[in-house]
């Protein structure tokens, strides 16, 4: 699949996350840990991956691994969901896998509400 069509579907993924949230009364400007989340089978780009993350300031990164081989790497960013920003950092995310061959798994939050 092309970069094009990933950032595409993943912003399709972004707004229909976004329109849930917003159904639970979420309040999108305050500020909350959002979780970027990521798998691979391989356990040096997992790393690689978190080390460039942490490196690099783009948030608080850390690798799990699984005992049926799959690697997860959560990165940690607080920040507001406005749909400019959050679909900004998940396209941002899906850049990253794209580059470190690892599989974008979405982003999640705690819902704040008023």
């Amino acid at each position: 699949m092309s970069i094009f069509d990933l950032l595409h579907q993943n912003a399709y993924l972004d707004n229909d996350l976004l329109t849930k949230n917003d159904a639970m009364g979420d309040v999108f400007d305050k500020p909350r840990d959002v979780d970027f989340a990521f798998k691979t089978t391989d356990k040096e780009s997992a790393k690689d991956l978190s080390e460039f993350v942490n490196g690099k300031n783009f948030g608080r990164s850390r690798v799990e691994g699984r005992e049926n081989g799959v690697f997860w790497v959560f990165v940690v960013i607080h920040t507001p969901i406005n749909q400019n920003v959050i679909c900004s950092l998940s396209g941002f995310m899906v850049c990253l896998a794209r580059l470190f061959q690892v599989e974008y798994d979405g982003w999640g939050s705690v819902v704040q509400s008023a």
